[in-house]
């Protein structure tokens, strides 16, 4: 399940392709709840149509409201998630449930690879910015799902070196609580994607 509400967009089925789309053109439904959707995820499940199911963009707010109906603990929640944004708490909320937390966006925008912190830690082991943060997630026990079209970048996101206690404190210690997707700019209204951070739990 994408997101905690549900949205209905004006073209139908057709994923919004643009900024002004993604955060304007469509209109927030108070049915189902995401409560009715996990029963039918559930339902699902219990066919044999499904062998996991999973959420994104939960909060700790939402995965309580979620188990107040929920059979079953989701088997992972994808979230927004790098050294900018740690979000440890979830992390650990979602650890104590035996839910695996999955990054999207998992390196941030360049702005955060270009980080001081992070480019001296990459000259001091050799490897490439991304590859200090994508070992800091792994050092957390996160998934992540990078992204790049460049094959020499794909290797070297398969090469991670092992970071020392106090490197990974310190990449830990960059979290500014800042979120980097278009999609979480939250407009004048005080609402993204029709809900406020109290909706979503943020």
């Amino acid at each position: 399940m994408h997101w905690p509400q549900v949205l209905e967009y004006p073209t139908g089925y057709d994923l919004p392709s643009t900024a002004e789309e993604i955060l304007g053109g469509f209109q927030v439904l108070e049915t189902p709840t995401f409560n009715d959707t996990w029963a039918k995820f559930e339902r699902l499940h219990a066919s044999g149509k499904a062998r996991a199911i999973g959420v994104s963009n939960f909060s700790i707010k939402t995965l309580e409201q979620l188990f107040k109906t929920g059979k079953i603990v989701p088997a992972v929640n994808q979230v927004e998630m790098h050294p900018y944004f740690a979000d440890t708490e979830l992390l650990e909320y979602c650890r104590s449930k035996g839910i695996v937390v999955t990054a999207y966006s998992p390196t941030g925008l360049a702005k955060v690879r270009s980080d001081p912190t992070l480019v001296a830690l990459a000259k001091k082991y050799n490897v490439a910015p991304a590859q200090i943060i994508l070992a800091w997630h792994l050092a957390r026990g996160v998934v992540t799902v990078p992204k790049s079209s460049n094959a020499g970048r794909q290797k070297e996101n398969l090469t991670l070196a092992t970071l020392r206690e106090e490197d990974l404190a310190a990449v830990t210690a960059l979290d500014r609580n800042e979120r980097c997707e278009v999609w979480t700019k939250f407009g004048p209204d005080g609402k993204m994607l029709g809900w406020t951070r109290e909706q979503y739990g943020w």
